[in-house]
């Protein structure tokens, strides 16, 4: 568990291309001839990804004059080095993955909030989940096991953490392994790990297989927890600060919109993600708010330190933008 993942290569990675390429040789973005600036933005495939081709397809990128190129990603920290490499012009990540990136002095900003969880812990998007036959009614009963999680490194280690020191065991007193979420479920069903971390819609899948929730790790640390986060580079949030801010109003508006109408969300999410209709109906729908809560990037990099993450927490005056 204390191996440097992907996500301290990655970071390497990014900082060897910000020696080489002097912080970025990516064109700047440009307007075009309808008027719109083209933004190449990657996206963890999922909910996040959802949101923003929601947000496309409702035209609130249009309206703020901006051009969406949109593209898939794994999470975490793989986008980082497109992003310093300016292969890319945002990247969505996570806010650890963020915060470990800024914190080894790569030039990047979180300019607006991703993803966020409920204030309802029954409508968290996160779960703790045993198998059907499995005994375990909470991570304290897991002291020496396995439990799977899709990276290492990342939100998970905070949240879960969080419980293993609420249920009066150590970080360390478990031993996580590196699943991707469409294969967490058949592991724990095979009893290759003993519990897992998913998200949706891999909980409601796992449901119906008869997988037990046995904690809600993002609500647990607390309620309406930011999870995600849009990244920028130095050099473009200084170059064009208008269109950061539009960018930030497109976010913001597409967040505002969901919450006033989740039904029309959860409806297009059979169109945008290719979900089935049967499921859409069913799963959790993450929260949204647009703009950076940082109540709750401070609870994260104190527990960062606390883990050893980061050695110290970043200045968020300067690591947030707006």
């Amino acid at each position: 568990m204390k191996t440097w993942s992907r996500l301290g290569v990655a970071v390497a990675a990014a900082a060897l291309l910000t020696t080489a390429c002097g912080g970025g040789s990516g064109s700047a973005p440009q307007a075009g001839a309808d008027g719109l600036t083209t933004l190449r933005i990657a996206e963890t495939a999922g909910a996040p990804l959802n949101f923003l081709t929601y947000g496309d397809e409702q035209g609130h990128f249009a309206k703020a004059g901006i051009d969406l190129e949109i593209s898939s990603s794994s999470g975490g920290a793989t986008v980082i080095p497109q992003l310093v490499s300016g292969d890319l012009d945002v990247a969505g990540s996570n806010v650890v993955s963020g915060i470990i990136a800024i914190s080894q002095g790569l030039p990047i900003r979180m300019v607006a909030a991703g993803t966020s969880t409920a204030d309802d812990p029954a409508q968290d998007f996160s779960a703790l989940m045993v198998a059907p036959s499995s005994s375990v009614t909470g991570i304290g009963q897991l002291a020496g096991q396995k439990i799977a999680v899709n990276s290492l490194r990342n939100i998970n280690d905070i949240v879960l953490g969080h419980q293993l020191q609420q249920a009066g065991l150590s970080y360390d007193s478990v031993q996580f392994v590196e699943i991707p979420f469409p294969d967490m479920a058949p592991a724990i069903q095979r009893g290759d790990v003993a519990a897992g971390m998913l998200i949706e819609p891999f909980i409601t899948v796992a449901e119906g297989q008869g997988l037990k929730i046995i904690g809600r790790p993002y609500t647990d640390l607390r309620p309406g927890l930011q999870i995600g986060t849009y990244l920028m580079s130095e050099k473009l949030v200084g170059s064009d600060p208008e269109l950061v801010t539009k960018f930030q109003q497109a976010v913001k508006a597409t967040a505002d919109s969901i919450a006033a109408d989740p039904q029309s969300f959860r409806a297009a999410l059979p169109r945008i993600s290719q979900t089935d209709p049967a499921l859409a109906e069913k799963v959790r729908i993450n929260q949204w708010r647009g703009t950076t809560d940082r109540e709750s990037l401070e609870l994260v990099m104190g527990l960062m330190v606390d883990y050893k993450l980061v050695d110290a927490p970043v200045d968020l005056d300067q690591a947030v933008v707006g």
